[in-house]
């Protein structure tokens, strides 16, 4: 999974550097003061910010409209489904495969699993998890070579908001990192990135949000 290729490294080096991580705080809202962010309010604490401290907001896009005046973000998303099948691949199956003209997407070969991803599933969105599951098994099972009647247990993941909408109408309500605030900026693969909804866009709008806060 991301965990360990950048969750998990991302903790160590801001532990190692003195910064603190607060998983269950909810953001409640963003204080003003004149061209500045002045304080977090996180509900049961209000943190100060001093003149020279920035804000990276990370949120997906409708956490950004809620909490940010007037900001632009995307507002129509697409879903994502994820299924996770637990059985061995067979020996010598490619580590990744792409499906053309099938309801999966992409296989991937896992020492213990097969899992599948299906972008812009918003087609299946109210089907039940265990039809799904059992129509992406039959598939993929005739694609690895598997006995598709030997349904092995399987876990159907589905993400809603997973992207945004990748349509001109959304894309042009993408912001820069950069705000009206000098001290508060944008990052997100919603933002203006160049790229689509991708971790690639993630990475880089990330990468341009700390070069905007390090120049303070």
């Amino acid at each position: 999974g991301l965990g360990p290729a950048f969750i998990d490294p991302a903790l160590a080096f801001l532990s190692a550097r003195g910064g603190e991580v607060r998983f269950g705080t909810r953001l409640r809202a963003l204080q003003f003061s004149g061209d500045r962010v002045s304080a977090l309010d996180l509900g049961e604490e209000t943190i100060a910010l001093g003149a020279g401290d920035s804000i990276i907001f990370a949120a997906p896009a409708w956490s950004a409209l809620e909490l940010i005046p007037g900001i632009s973000a995307p507002t129509e998303h697409c879903a994502i489904f994820n299924a996770h099948f637990a059985v061995p691949p067979p020996g010598g199956m490619p580590l990744l495969t792409g499906v053309v003209g099938g309801m999966t997407e992409w296989l991937f070969a896992f020492p213990d699993r097969l899992s599948v991803t299906i972008s812009a599933a918003d087609a299946f969105i109210e089907a039940a998890p265990d039809d799904i599951g059992q129509r992406i098994w039959r598939e993929i099972a005739g694609i690895a070579g598997i006995d598709a009647l030997k349904a092995p247990p399987m876990r159907i993941v589905k993400e809603k908001r997973a992207t945004f909408a990748a349509t001109p109408a959304q894309d042009a309500l993408r912001p820069q990192a950069q705000t009206r605030w000098r001290n508060l900026h944008l990052a997100g693969d919603w933002t203006q990135t160049g790229l689509p909804a991708t971790i690639e866009g993630a990475i880089r709008s990330g990468e341009r949000a700390a070069e905007l806060a390090a120049r303070r």
